[in-house]
Order: C-alpha cells, then structure tokens, then sequence
C-alpha cells in the first residue's frame, strides 16, 4: 500500500516538474491558467445575470392619496407598459407634429420618462415599441406628448425621490411578516427610491417598493 503512495507523489511531482521547469510546459501552465480564469469570469457572470443581491432595506408599500399629490413629480420608465385617456395637447411622432386636439386614449409600451406639472399636465417623453392611440397603431417610434390626463397608469415606475405636500390619504408598509398602517391628512410625503406601480382615477394609489417613506418628517 506504502509503494502505490510513493509512486503516485512521484507522478504528482514529475508532472508538476515538467509543468513548470520545461518551456512547453510553462506555456501549457500559462494557457490552463487562462482558461480557469476565463471559465471562472464567464460563469460569474452567467450566474450574475440570473441572480439579483438583495438591498436589504427594501419593503413594499401601497400609497392611496389625493389626486394632486402627484403634482410636481416625474418618474423614468423601462420595457414599460403607459395608459391614459384625455386631452392631447401637442403631439410629436418622430418629430412630425401631429394635431389632434380631443380625449383620446393612449396606450404604449416602451421606455422614456414624465414628469406631471403642478397644473396636472403630463408630459411624456419615450422610445416605445408600441404606440396605440384609440384604433390607430404603429411601432418602433419616438414620442413626445402633453395630455391633460383624466386617468393614467404605468407599471416599472422609477422615482429615486417623491417629495409632495399637502398628500391625504394612507400608507401601508409591509415587511416580512409586519404590517403597519398609517393615515394622514395634509401632510408633507417623502418616498425614496421607488418603483413600483402608479395608478391615477379619481385618486392616486402608488404601490411596489421604496427604501423609506416619511410623513412630516418622521419615518414609518
């Protein structure tokens, strides 16, 4: 049993001899390394791709508010889908201006960015796939547009901060297991880093996922 011992750490040893004191050896040593740290890159990224690192102060959330409250924010939006009906009041389709002057309803999927103005007009900038307005459709175009909205909503919403003051309504936080539930009426609202979905009607209601939320300065 002893000698079979021997005989295979002299094989290891002899190997390794010729790995790294010959020049056919090194270079083989050379290119084996090489393709180990290839292989190890390409798996990491394989699996990177697949698997998301949590942030860890993350929590879902529901915001039901005030209509108005949504004035003065904007949002980003990516491989997302938008819908609105009201009022066009300019209309641009790869830079030709398009007149159209009437309720319509408005249905795209892409990505770009709004931004609602304190006078509750919505702009909308976006490279979309999908453009729907009422019957007529088309793809892969450019669009810019102000509506006044009558009601609206989108889903993969993206705001790194929502600040409003005078929001009504409740937040619901959920984490784990814990779920706290607070009303407010009139009152200062923080939300960072959000995204999630918007929906606007009669109210506004905000839900998906933020890293705080505050109500008059005071964190839930």
């Amino acid at each position: 049993m002893k000698w079979k011992l021997l005989v295979a750490v002299a094989v290891v040893l002899a190997f390794l001899g010729l790995l790294f004191f010959t020049e056919q050896g090194r270079r083989y040593a050379i290119s084996l390394g090489s393709l180990t740290r290839s292989f190890t890159s390409t798996v990491g990224n394989f699996i990177g791709s697949f698997v998301k690192v949590p942030s860890g102060n993350e929590f879902s959330f529901e915001l039901n508010l005030n209509k108005e409250a949504i004035y003065g924010q904007s949002f980003s939006f990516s491989n997302a889908g938008f819908e609105a009906f009201g009022k066009i009041l300019s209309l641009k389709i790869d830079g030709k201006t398009w007149e159209i002057g009437e309720k319509v309803k408005v249905e795209l999927v892409g990505s770009g960015e709004i931004s609602i103005g304190n006078d509750g007009k919505l702009s909308l900038k976006s490279d979309t796939n999908l453009l729907k307005l009422d019957s007529w459709k088309t793809s892969n175009v450019k669009v810019e547009m102000e509506i006044i909205a009558e009601s609206f909503s989108m889903n993969n919403a993206k705001a790194d901060l929502i600040n409003t003051t005078q929001a009504s309504g409740n937040a619901n936080k959920k984490l784990d297991d814990i779920e706290l539930k607070v009303e407010f009426d009139k009152a200062n609202l923080k939300v960072e880093n959000f995204l999630g979905t918007i929906e606007l009607k009669e109210k506004l209601k905000l839900s998906g996922t933020a890293t705080n939320i505050e109500i008059n300065g005071k964190k839930i």
